[in-house]
């Protein structure tokens, strides 16, 4: 697959001429091809490229394939097949870690290192580092934090316990809230930030909004801790995503190597990642408006949509990923790509309709309203209260879509009400929507299923999973790590749980 390449503390292409004496000028022994240090705006740069593409890449595959969203597909071995299967080896998770500790990590790190006098830029930093650390705890588990890059004092830190981090999480997005809010700052982030693009109101709207996702993970294991931390923030003067002009999320263009990262895969690994029939038939069930977006129908023209799944024989014979993921289509999808049977089976002709500029989300203004549904639902405020959210995060998301507003009214009508009397029922009932409007969101819909059971999801069958005992509950750590480090204590399958979840 085409990666992008950004600027990343280790691949510095600056060269910074000091001139302020011939001693300095002169000295031999300090390499002007090889700068020690770069201006943190560009590392900024990176590190927010980055985070929208990874949103994209190997870890949406791993967590999307793992919570059905995905199916793989392609011959028997296909890697989106095989992890589809929970085959997830050791070694398959090696770029991911790297990516986010040796990459995204190490330029937070050093961006909250040189940005003292900045606490614009160390406010941005520290609320991705808490957003990053957040995904990687919920993929692993237990992880480097209080000894992380400290090199070389420290080159092999330990592992803390997954619930100390994300209390350290937590504090890192207030103190990131506060800097942001900091009335001077020698510098500011501006363009050079490619998500708000300096706009520091919203990333105090995303800070207290990822506060409140994270504090919603403690719902099955400490309720009442759950309840305390939401209705605090609830009632407090904090400011929350508050329209889809708010999501988190990257923005992409049609150039080649910055597409977005989904759209990438589909070009590099063609006819290997198709929707899955688990959330295609839970949308064909409610004939859902946003299915024509999210997907090619099957057959083609028909208006009908099918789903795959991992233990399919190998077919072309399902929809396939669409314009929400892949952005618009630059003409029309040409008739001599489909096959007798309605399939899609030219892989270049489909892929080269797409500009592949659809935005990477990572947090919506549509899932907010799902977690303020869920604790009005839980923690006292009733089925009243929580239905308003519950109906604003289904018209988000399909407002973020394009759906029509006399689509979106019929299908609220129909399917956005809750019982006032059922908590389980109404709880299934957000999480299933809060699942679709998630398609896309890596980690959390796996979060929410890991968290509350829902969407009801059936495990492969033994008789053809790679692994037996269920679903997986968290990764592999990486064998890269597990080598190095002798901290690092490989786990005896998938199913080890985070600190979070305690559901059977």
């Amino acid at each position: 697959m085409k990666i992008i390449r950004y600027i990343s503390m280790s691949l510095v292409a600056a060269v910074f001429v000091v001139t302020s004496s011939c001693d300095s000028y002169l000295d031999i022994n300090v390499s002007p091809n090889s700068p020690t240090s770069a201006p943190i705006s560009q590392v900024l740069t990176s590190v927010t490229v980055n985070v929208g593409f990874r949103g994209g890449s190997d870890m949406h595959r791993f967590t999307s394939l793992i919570a059905q969203q995905f199916a793989g597909q392609g011959a028997a071995g296909t890697q989106s097949r095989e992890y589809a299967r929970y085959l997830i080896q050791p070694t398959d998770v090696n770029n991911l870690y790297a990516s986010l500790f040796a990459g995204q990590l190490a330029d937070i790190e050093y961006i909250i290192a040189n940005s003292e006098k900045s606490p614009h830029y160390r406010g941005v930093a520290r609320i991705l580092k808490a957003y990053v650390y957040s995904q990687a705890v919920d993929m692993w588990g237990d992880l480097p934090y209080s000894e992380a890059f400290k090199s070389p004092e420290i080159n092999q830190p330990k592992l803390d316990d997954d619930e100390v981090i994300y209390t350290k999480v937590i504090e890192l997005i207030d103190q990131g809230i506060a800097d942001v809010k900091a009335t001077t700052s020698a510098l500011s982030p501006g363009n050079d930030e490619t998500i708000f693009l300096g706009n520091r109101t919203r990333w105090e709207r995303l800070a207290n909004t990822l506060k409140l996702r994270l504090f919603l993970h403690y719902s099955a294991k400490d309720p009442a801790f759950a309840k305390s931390k939401m209705d605090a923030l609830v009632s407090s003067n904090a400011i929350f995503l508050s329209s889809n002009a708010d999501n988190f999320q990257m923005s992409f263009v049609d150039a080649v190597s910055s597409q977005n990262s989904i759209h990438q895969f589909e070009i590099s690994r063609p006819d290997q990642f198709f929707p899955n029939k688990t959330l295609v038939d839970m949308m064909n069930g409610t004939t859902d408006p946003r299915r024509p977006f999210y997907f090619t129908d099957f057959p083609f023209g028909s208006g009908t949509y099918k789903g795959a799944t991992p233990v399919d024989g190998q077919s072309f014979a399902y929809s396939r990923a669409h314009t929400f993921l892949r952005g618009n289509l630059k003409s029309a999808i040409p008739a001599t790509s489909v096959n007798a049977s309605g399939a899609i089976v030219a892989a270049a002709a489909y892929n080269n309709a797409y500009t592949g500029a659809a935005p990477i989300r990572l947090l919506t203004f549509a899932e907010y309203n799902f977690i303020r549904a869920e604790h009005a639902l839980r923690y006292g405020a009733g089925a009243s209260a929580a239905e308003g959210f519950f109906r604003e995060g289904i018209r988000a998301s399909m407002s973020m879509v394009g759906v029509s507003a006399a689509d979106q009214n019929a299908y609220i009508a129909a399917h956005g009400n809750l019982n006032a009397t059922s908590l389980e029922g109404n709880i299934a009932k957000i999480i299933t929507e809060k699942y679709v409007a998630n398609y896309g969101v890596a980690v959390e819909p796996w979060n929410d299923w890991r968290r509350t059971g829902y969407p009801a999801l059936r495990a492969v069958d033994a008789s053809v999973a790679a692994m037996t005992g269920g679903i997986p509950r968290s990764l592999f750590y990486p064998d890269s790590e597990v080598s190095a480090n002798t901290n690092f204590k490989q786990k005896s399958n998938m199913l080890s749980k985070v600190f979070w979840d305690t559901r059977p």
